[in-house]
């Protein structure tokens, strides 16, 4: 009997089921929508990913602080760079190809707190 959808796993004849590992098991197929959740890192009791949730912290200061001293165009620029590359393909990318921020995404205004808290 065919397996429908399998992951990578069932393919190999692995036994492990996904609640009991700390891991994505990807299905053969199909692209898995992964993101980074900063507050998950931030709230970790590793150091390792409280100091990755301060860099991600730096890195978006840097873009606000770019574009207060009017380096706009800059901080674009670097939001570009810095989206998922098309070997990559995690995220909400439709193929098995990553998908970069474009032009339009990369200059909407960022959300104030005061929009937020509505």
């Amino acid at each position: 009997m065919a397996l429908v959808r399998p992951r990578l796993t069932e393919f190999h004849g692995i036994d492990v089921a996904q609640a009991n590992v700390d891991f994505a098991i990807p299905f053969l197929e199909e692209d898995l929508p992964l993101y980074v959740d900063p507050f998950l890192l931030w709230k970790s009791p590793s150091l390792q990913d409280q100091s990755l949730h301060g860099a991600m912290i730096a890195a978006f200061n840097r873009l606000g602080m770019l574009s207060q001293r009017g380096q706009t165009e800059l901080a674009v620029q670097i939001i570009q760079q810095m989206s998922e590359c098309e070997e990559v393909g995690l995220g909400g990318a439709a193929t098995k190809k990553g998908k970069r921020i474009s032009l339009a995404v990369a200059q909407e205004p960022p959300l104030r707190a005061e929009c937020l808290a509505a």
